[in-house]
């Protein structure tokens, strides 16, 4: 086959990348591939460069892949255009392969076979478009095969007279899909054209041809679906694309030349995407409910650790005892970082991580890290070791979270597949730039490595080196390495390993930092410590006891008067002798929940228009849901809460600027 030359109209760097990394990964061989981010600079590329075939994004800046698609294909109509899309929206597929896309695919199912099938299609579409120019040579020297070479057509092939409605050619092949023999034909004369068009579509036909003969130009084609009806009754669609033939004294078209293909399968293969994408719509459903219920579980507790932890780092606790608290609020923020993350799957599918650019202490951190996993060395008598060289900065810029996501996958790896021996993890700086620098980390260990022939794949998603191990190692997801490949390079990093069957592995991160412009000063002052609502009154509604407790402590420590409900009832019941400044509402309680409070209070207590509410929710996906969005809640504060977080709202909507 050819080496192909491509064009790719992708504006996510991210997408364009995982795209290169399936192609590179195909079976076919690249000529070059060019990468445009907006249509405008796709359509000038056009006009001085013919690629062998087009790939588009279908949601791009300014106009979407429709726009595009229909430009390109009247500067280029042969040219063929493959369709991406992240929205699995089998409606668009069907409009773009209706405006002459030669297929589509979700970005999530991009892949090298699917790649490679494609472009061995498209290898056969210019090898049959090859094969129709040298015919089409051959009908113009030899006039005397056209009846023949029609006849013998795959493709049905007419000339009719719009005008008079009447057939002038067509080949048998319309007669073979209907199901017609000579015999009908002979039998039905003229009567069979009314016969095969199905009678709801008559006017669509009537329309479909004043439209060619009013506005068509000449050269100009149009495509149109038609049903017809089969001999037995059955419905056959075909799409059938067409040109002015004939033209009348008066400029109109009257003869119409055309082509027609059965297209009663792809017709069949749409309804089929629809019902698929109702059945894929349900499924999205139960997977929103089962991790809404999985992350108000989780988080209830949390909330609960989280913030008595905060209370405890306020007391006067010191040396050791303070180092755990600390150790123990660094675990449970970087702990809510990840499972954010997995609550979010469709954020993890899509490799769409928010990333934070705040001064941190590296070594700091990794200390945090080592206590953590000194536990678990510990038991299984294996050396923990960190090593950080005298050359790497002291303080760095950027998402100390998602750095600290990517070494717990890896030390966590390490220590899982490691029975005897270590797990080191070493800092190194790669290349000094001045204001930033490459850091180099390695996480290796002594543990039952890594065969070469699964080093390839296990960044994969759902991958995993040692399946059949994976009642002695507790096999896992399989979406450790591959969300630590995402951040890697969401962070413009990259990631690499190298291992033997039996010698242990080790695993390469290279990140960039910016080096802290000054160094970061350490506050012991408590930055919540003047925070007051002295004089304020607050209503707040928590069915969880620990939950209650915590609220009880914030509340006295900025002196507020407030009462605690324990339901929405009890709300409805206190505000109908009381007047409060704010009401913070739990949504999910027992006798009455946070929703059905909300909306009766937005109902029936005029009195409270003006009074703030701010929603408390164990559930991430809480805002997006429709009958919470109808409370007009004026804020949302997600369980497991900092205090930061909760005065911030508090302050937002209560306390003067």
């Amino acid at each position: 086959m050819t080496p192909l030359t491509i064009l790719l109209v992708e504006d996510d760097n991210i997408d364009a990348m995982e795209f290169r990394r399936a192609l590179k990964k195909s079976q076919v061989e690249i000529a070059e591939i060019r990468v445009c981010k907006y249509a405008e600079e796709a359509l000038q590329t056009l006009e001085a460069w013919q690629p062998g075939c087009v790939f588009i994004d279908y949601q791009l800046p300014k106009t979407n892949g429709l726009e595009l698609l229909k430009k390109i294909k009247r500067m280029a109509p042969n040219l063929p255009v493959i369709v991406l899309t992240s929205q699995g929206d089998e409606r668009i597929a069907v409009e773009m392969m209706k405006a002459g896309a030669m297929d589509y695919f979700p970005k999530s199912e991009i892949n090298a076979e699917k790649l490679t099938k494609a472009f061995h299609t498209m290898n056969q579409m210019f090898e049959m478009e090859r094969q129709r120019v040298e015919t089409q040579k051959e009908l113009s020297e030899k006039e005397e095969f056209i009846d023949k070479i029609a006849l013998l057509s795959p493709n049905i092939i007419y000339v009719i007279d719009i005008e008079k409605w009447t057939d002038i050619f067509h080949n048998k092949q319309i007669w073979d899909i209907l199901g017609y023999t000579e015999e009908d034909l002979m039998a039905e004369t003229d009567s069979i054209f009314l016969k095969i068009i199905n009678i709801q579509d008559q006017i669509r036909f009537r329309q479909h041809y004043r439209h060619i003969r009013q506005s068509v130009r000449d050269g100009e084609v149009v495509e149109k679906e038609f049903r017809l009806k089969h001999k037995n009754g059955s419905e056959v669609w075909i799409i059938t694309r067409e040109v002015p033939f004939k033209r009348n004294e008066k400029g109109e078209v009257q003869e119409v030349l055309g082509t027609a293909i059965d297209i009663t399968r792809r017709k069949f293969v749409e309804n089929e995407l629809i019902r698929a994408k109702k059945d894929a719509e349900e499924a999205s459903r139960i997977k929103s409910d089962f991790l809404s219920t999985m992350s108000h579980e989780i988080r209830t507790p949390m909330n609960a650790i989280i913030g008595f932890t905060d209370l405890l780092l306020d007391s006067d606790f010191t040396g050791q005892n303070q180092q755990y608290l600390n150790t123990i609020k660094y675990s449970a923020d970087n702990l809510m970082v990840i499972l954010n993350d997995i609550l979010d799957f469709s954020k993890i599918e899509a490799g769409k991580f928010d990333l934070e650019n705040f001064e941190f202490d590296l070594r700091e951190k990794l200390g945090y890290l080592q206590q953590t996993f000194e536990v678990k060395a510990k038991q299984k008598n294996i050396e923990l070791a960190f090593k950080v060289d005298q050359d790497v900065p002291e303080f760095l810029v950027g998402d100390a979270y998602r750095l600290n996501q990517i070494l717990v996958n890896l030390l966590g790896n390490a220590l899982k597949f490691t029975s005897v021996g270590f797990v080191r993890l070493w800092v190194m700086v790669e290349k000094d730039h001045g204001d930033n620098v490459d850091l180099k980390i390695e996480v290796s260990d002594s543990g039952i490595g890594i065969s070469e022939d699964k080093l390839n794949i296990i960044f994969d998603s759902f991958s995993q080196a040692h399946q059949n191990n994976a009642s002695k190692y507790f096999g896992g997801t399989g979406l450790g390495l591959t969300i630590t490949r995402k951040i890697t390079e969401m962070m413009n990093g990259s990631i690499s390993a190298r291992s033997e069957l039996g010698q242990g592995a080790t695993f390469c991160v290279y990140l960039n930092f910016r080096k802290s412009v000054k160094p970061m000063v350490k506050s012991n002052v408590n930055i919540t410590a003047n925070f007051t609502l002295k004089g304020y009154r607050i209503l707040a509604a928590e069915d969880i006891l620990a939950n209650q407790i915590l609220l009880k402590h914030l509340l006295k420590k900025w002196e507020a008067d407030f009462i605690i409900c324990n339901n929405g009832q009890e709300v409805l019941d206190t505000i109908e002798t009381q007047q409060f400044d704010l009401i913070l509402m739990d949504i999910q309680m027992p006798v009455m929940d946070g929703i059905v409070a909300m909306k009766t209070i937005r109902k029936l207590h005029p009195g409270y228009v003006n009074v703030p509410v701010i929603a408390f929710t164990a559930d991430t996906f809480a805002e997006r849901t429709p009958e919470i969005a109808e409370c007009f809640f004026n804020d949302f504060v997600t369980k497991p809460f900092k205090t930061e977080e909760l005065i911030k709202k508090i302050s937002r909507h209560l306390l003067p600027v």
